[in-house]
């Protein structure tokens, strides 16, 4: 199975160091053109998206990113499939809100999570370890395809990494995948396409 990562473009809340978790911003102009600068970067590796199966988060953000990248490739915008289990973490209590504004509101969680971020929950949020099932899940979806295209979230992409991977929990806690940085994982191991 070869899987592609791309994280959804620029959000105002991301530039705004807010936590949206499962709540949505919109793309900026930037975002924008990060999804046409990825559906560029897919161009020069496939020639055919015909039997290239194509999943999104349905939040807005992703789902906007999915959709300029289809129209930039020519590809109906119908051969997404929007699959819940691909949303981002729920942040919980802490969504909407700045990370500056979570230290002060909830210094205490924050500490708490921190020094277990795998497996805390945050209130009204959930856990690394929720997260991990629930795309384990999707793994076996998806399993028997050849290649697949998955727009979806930074944490979400870094839990998919780890399982595909068989990462440890602290190292895949370490990964990192800006909005313009598509992820090949394919024969075991992951390559950055430029």
């Amino acid at each position: 199975m070869n899987l592609i990562l791309i994280r959804h473009g620029q959000t105002k809340w991301n530039l705004e160091n807010r936590y949206q978790g499962i709540l949505d911003s919109n793309l900026t102009l930037k975002g924008r053109q990060q999804a046409k600068a990825n559906a560029q970067k897919l161009s020069k590796l496939f020639n055919n998206f015909n039997n290239i199966k194509i999943f999104s988060s349905p939040l807005d953000r992703a789902k906007n990113s999915a959709y300029i990248i289809c129209d930039k490739l020519n590809i109906s915008r119908d051969k997404i499939i929007l699959d819940d289990r691909l949303k981002e973490f729920n942040y919980g209590i802490f969504e909407g809100k700045t990370k500056d504004e979570c230290s002060k509101i909830y210094p205490k969680i924050l500490e708490d999570r921190e020094s277990n971020k795998w497996s805390y929950q945050i209130e009204g949020g959930e856990s690394y370890i929720k997260v991990a099932n629930r795309l384990k899940e999707f793994i076996k979806r998806v399993q028997s395809e050849e290649i697949v295209i998955i727009i979806a979230h930074e944490m979400v992409n870094r839990v998919l990494r780890g399982l595909y991977l068989n990462l440890s929990t602290d190292e895949i806690l370490q990964l990192r995948q800006s909005n313009d940085m598509i992820i090949n994982l394919c024969n075991g191991v992951e390559v950055e396409l430029k």
